[in-house]
C-alpha cells in the first residue's frame, strides 16, 4: 500500500492501543481526528488502550479506501474506515458515545510532560536529613 501510494501516514497500535496511535500521529502537525470504535462488548479501557500488535491504523485519501480494502483481503487483513482526520482536535467515540474529546494541543501537553510530573516529588513527603 505504501509502495502504491494508498497510505499518507501509518502507525502500529502496539504501545498504547488505538487511541495513542491516533495521538501520537496528531502531535506533530496539529492533524486530529473524529473517529467511532465498535468495542466488541469490551471495557472501554481495552478498546481505547489494547496493545494489538497486529492492528495499524493508517490515514489516506478517501478515494484510496477501496483499493486499500481489495489489498488487505488480498492479503487476509481486515481494513475498515474508523473515522476521519479533522483539524486540531482528537475525538474517539466508542458504539457511538463519546469518550475522548479534546485539542490536540492538550493530549501534546499532556504526553511530553507525562515523565517530568510522574518524577516530582511532593515536598511533604520527602523526609528531610
Amino acid at each position: 500500500m505504501i509502495e502504491h501510494g494508498l497510505v499518507d501516514s501509518t502507525h502500529d497500535c502496539a504501545d498504547g492501543g488505538v487511541a495513542v496511535a491516533l495521538a501520537e500521529k496528531a502531535f506533530p502537525k496539529n492533524v486530529g481526528a473524529r473517529v467511532n470504535l465498535a468495542s466488541g462488548g469490551l471495557f472501554v479501557e481495552f478498546g481505547l488502550f489494547g496493545e494489538d500488535a497486529s492492528r495499524i491504523v493508517i490515514s489516506c485519501d478517501p478515494a484510496n479506501v477501496e483499493r486499500i480494502k481489495e489489498v488487505a483481503e488480498k492479503f487476509g487483513a481486515a481494513a475498515e474506515v474508523i473515522g476521519e482526520t479533522i483539524p486540531e482536535r482528537l475525538e474517539i467515540s466508542l458504539d457511538g458515545k463519546v469518550v475522548v474529546s479534546a485539542a490536540v494541543s492538550e493530549f501534546s501537553q499532556a504526553y511530553e510532560g507525562a515523565l517530568e510530573a510522574a518524577l516530582r516529588t511532593d515536598p511533604e513527603l520527602v523526609e528531610a536529613d
